[in-house]
């Protein structure tokens, strides 16, 4: 399983789908809409939590059946792809919940968040009114080759598809009347990415080719089709819902533009509320981490203490470092040595520590930055003789294996979101110390862009903040 924000938002989607139970065989209006949807190419976009990856999963076990309308009888192939296996194991779970499993191989199942029972994920339809059709699954983050094989009849994506996966796709559905059904939501991290998929939806030219448009609204959640309509959330819960989103990208998480919001700060949730003594209970883990930059201050170090595993964890952050001009690594060195110090700390009652990605520096040689070059200049700095064998064994454990956050294309975005919910609400998750003064501006400044200096910061308290809650490194 990925670890990290990612982790954490699809354990709370876990969570949410043991409240509500099994899916139910009775649907809300929009889910209807997208059944019975009449494009060749459906882009059903909208809200968080109106049953997105439900809706897909149903989608791929009528395709798999010939049930959607469009279809002629007889064995079809179904391709299910998705970002990652853990976002695809979401829409699996859900289709597992409803399909007949006599479809399939006997010892296939559905456990850790994905099939299990063979390799290849391509499963054979073994009974049923699709009998002798496929179920194929891949990840576009792989690449176009990891999608590559035979026509298929319908491809159904929990992402929005990149260019180029949609180009490699595309074809395969030729001469089959296939069609294709993505769902997401608009985000901060997709709102430029898939720009040709909003041209298309907007081109007169490809009437079918079209959308369809889901806000988060009370209908939207309402079951119909039983003796009453039953919603599965109320009007107060989705108040709070919205409530509790970045003014930047709340309208978008809501369903109810593509776009984000302009001139609005991403952490529109911060104030003077959050900033004060951080009361840190006896025992509480201690983290460091550490955004490596080049430009003029850009070196940032983060002393978090973090108590609690899971997306309801509490945190505190304790103090910062922020190079002063274009530091060398010893002087950074020496600036969390300091930060450690004004609380009795060394680097010995460090319990985590994250440092980014290394970087070349500026002019040739000068400003290098990287995890193993500041773990040697923080062993020079406790007294170790780096040109001694054996230096590295003399490290504190954690500080030995000091990790790199794991990345991908919308990481930032999942690691911000968690940490603008711990601000929100009657009691807020997260507490400044009023020693960091340079972070506390990039909360109150930061609009979202990564060109902003002011991002440079809340990476440092992320990249160790994301990963103490998803209990990496332990």
């Amino acid at each position: 399983m990925t670890i990290g924000a990612r982790r954490l938002l699809g354990d709370e989607r876990g969570r949410r789908q043991e409240v509500l139970g099994k899916p139910r065989l009775y649907w809300t209006e929009p889910q209807r809409r997208i059944f019975e949807s009449p494009y060749a190419v459906t882009v059903a976009w909208g809200a968080n939590g109106i049953g997105k990856s439900l809706t897909l999963a149903e989608v791929v076990r009528r395709g798999l059946a010939a049930e959607l309308g469009w279809q002629d009888r007889g064995p079809k192939v179904v391709l299910l792809a998705g970002n990652s296996w853990g976002q695809i194991g979401v829409t699996l779970s859900y289709l597992w919940e409803t399909v007949d499993k006599r479809w399939f191989k006997p010892k296939l199942r559905f456990e850790g968040g994905g099939m299990r029972g063979q390799r290849l994920q391509i499963f054979d339809i073994l009974d049923g009114p699709g009998k002798g059709g496929q179920l194929r699954c891949g990840t576009f983050n792989a690449g176009a080759a990891n999608l590559a094989g035979p026509r298929a009849d319908l491809v159904v994506s929990d992402e929005p598809l990149p260019e180029k996966i949609y180009n490699e796709l595309w074809p395969r559905l030729f001469g089959r009347r296939g069609r294709i059904v993505i769902g997401f939501t608009p985000t901060l991290g997709t709102s430029e990415d898939i720009k040709y998929l909003w041209d298309k939806v907007d081109d007169p030219a490809l009437p079918w080719f079209g959308e369809i448009q889901v806000p988060l609204t009370l209908e939207a959640v309402t079951l119909h089709g039983g003796l009453v309509p039953y919603s599965w959330s109320t009007q107060e819960e989705i108040d709070r819902f919205e409530a509790g989103l970045s003014r930047l990208e709340r309208d978008m998480r809501m369903g109810r533009t593509r776009t984000p919001a302009t001139g609005e700060l991403y952490f529109s949730a911060f104030g003077p509320h959050l900033i004060g003594p951080c009361n840190v209970p006896r025992g509480t883990r201690i983290g460091i981490g550490i955004d490596h930059g080049s430009k003029p201050g850009a070196q940032r170090a983060i002393l978090v203490a973090v108590e609690g595993l899971g997306i309801d964890a509490r945190a505190w952050v304790l103090d910062e470092y922020k190079g002063d001009g274009r530091t060398e690594i010893e002087a950074d060195a020496a600036g969390v040595v300091a930060m450690l110090a004004r609380h009795r700390m060394t680097i010995q009652d460090v319990d985590a520590w994250i440092g980014d990605r290394a970087h070349g520096g500026y002019g040739g040689v000068n400003g290098k930055k990287s995890n193993e070059m500041l773990k040697s200049a923080l062993a020079k700095s406790t007294g170790l003789d780096i040109n001694r064998t054996g230096w590295h064994e003399k490290l504190p454990t954690p500080l030995r294996y000091m990790w790199q956050p794991r990345k991908h294309d919308s990481s930032h975005w999942e690691g911000f979101d968690i940490i603008h919910r711990m601000t929100v609400g009657d009691s807020p998750r997260l507490t400044l110390s009023p020693a960091c003064a340079h972070l506390r501006a990039d909360f109150e400044n930061w609009k979202g862009s990564s060109r902003d200096p002011h991002k440079d910061g809340l990476d440092a308290l992320r990249y160790i903040l994301i990963d103490m809650m998803a209990g990496r490194p332990h």
